[in-house]
């Protein structure tokens, strides 16, 4: 980005410029000798970051993104009546400078993005000769139809990790804090059973008892040893089927062809 600087002061201006540099802000700095200078720069870089002093003609001066210098309270007040992005007292200090141009070039930023889609969204209006209104109406049903990424992040034992429910193979109570076994991994998460399930999506999860939730997609198949039921998942691992969620979950599945 560029800066463009012009104060009252020259002696400010030049201390403002050699502290510019020296954090690194801008690719390039120009400073103003003139009001009419001024004008041509800002005019030439439409785009660059001003920093000028406060005053009646800074309305005038002022760039789409720009910053006041001054002193007084009454300072801040009519820069930011005109539309000052900013305001940096003097004298100068580099941590209040840091913060006020990080402020500025992220306001740059939301303006370059709007600038461009507002580009876009006239392009496609000539294209396919309908209004903006249509356009957007129509984008905005698009986007409420697209299906988000089914993550749900837990924190475990070693730190923040995000899963999707469907590499989930089942869920097991051990005391006060569930195991969530993945497909690779297995994750030991401090909540409740009900709590996880909820977060997870039921929709995913068949309860087997109390204590174990499988994910239906890796049962290899239901087995009967004496009189009761059991899940056996893909790979051997099986969990014992109480009547309550047997009835309540399974029941259905072990009665189709």
């Amino acid at each position: 980005m560029i800066a463009l600087v012009f104060l009252q002061s020259e002696t400010m201006q030049s201390s403002l410029c050699a502290m510019l540099k020296r954090l690194n802000a801008f690719h390039k700095i120009f400073e103003a000798q003139s009001v009419g200078h001024c004008l041509t720069l800002a005019e030439k870089h439409p785009d660059s970051v001003g920093f000028y002093s406060v005053s009646q003609s800074s309305r005038n001066l002022a760039s789409r993104c720009w910053l006041a210098v001054g002193n007084k309270d009454e300072e801040a007040l009519l820069a930011f009546s005109h539309n000052a992005s900013g305001f940096v007292k003097l004298p100068f200090e580099e941590a209040q400078l840091v913060r006020a141009i990080e402020y500025v070039k992220n306001k740059c930023h939301y303006y370059e993005r709007d600038f461009q889609f507002n580009l876009l969204v006239k392009g496609l209006c000539e294209q396919y000769g309908v209004s903006e209104p249509a356009l957007l109406a129509t984008l905005r049903h698009q986007l409420s139809k697209s299906a988000r990424p089914n993550v749900v992040g837990i924190r475990a034992e070693n730190g923040w990790c995000c899963l999707n429910p469907s590499d989930i193979r089942w869920v097991e109570a051990a005391g006060d804090y569930m195991c969530v076994q993945t497909l690779s991994e297995s994750y030991v998460v401090r909540t409740t059973l009900c709590e996880l399930l909820k977060r997870l999506g039921e929709q995913h999860f068949k309860r087997c008892n109390r204590s174990v939730a499988v994910n239906a997609k890796y049962v290899a198949h239901l087995e009967q040893r004496l009189n009761q039921q059991w899940a056996v998942m893909q790979g051997g691992k099986s969990f014992k089927i109480t009547d309550k969620y047997y009835y309540q979950s399974w029941h259905v599945q072990s009665q189709e062809p």
